[in-house]
């Protein structure tokens, strides 16, 4: 195990819910882009999706994601620290997300997110690179909904 201070600890996985709250509202981009580093790198490819380099490209996933979207779900468990070094650091979670298109097509997954962070000057913590990794067969319909149109 990992030997993390609590605050530190209760930051980083606040970081990660703060982001499932964002995304399920479908609403503010901004919200969830403030989550992370200017030149914050997401790498979805491992679930069939792209690599996204920066708040311009992550901005235009997600406004897509928002629009196609009627409904979202997260449900965030099983957080654990993987790396600290006090001013960086890494924690996994398990992720079930479940949602519903506007076309009425609908995708549930089961993931681990990997969110590497780095501390901010004021003490709160940014995500840097956001990694997504299946844990069970991924259905055919989150490329169809999410995938390039």
């Amino acid at each position: 195990m990992i030997a993390i201070p609590l605050e530190d600890r209760i930051a980083l996985q606040d970081l990660m819910t703060a982001y499932c709250y964002a995304v399920d509202k479908l609403a503010n981009v901004e919200e969830l882009l403030a989550l992370f580093t200017e030149g914050a790198v997401l790498d979805f490819t491992q679930i069939g999706l792209p690599l996204m380099n920066g708040h311009g490209e992550i901005k235009q996933f997600f406004d897509r994601v928002f629009a196609d979207m009627s409904h979202h779900a997260h449900y965030i468990s099983n957080f654990r620290p993987v790396r600290y070094e006090g001013g960086a650091a890494a924690m996994t979670a398990y992720v079930i997300g479940i949602g519903r298109a506007r076309d009425g097509n609908t995708v549930e997954v089961n993931v681990q997110y990997l969110f590497e962070a780095v501390r901010q000057s004021s003490g709160s913590w940014l995500c840097e690179r956001y990694s997504m990794f299946s844990m069970m067969p991924l259905p055919g319909s989150l490329t169809e909904i999410h995938g390039e149109h």
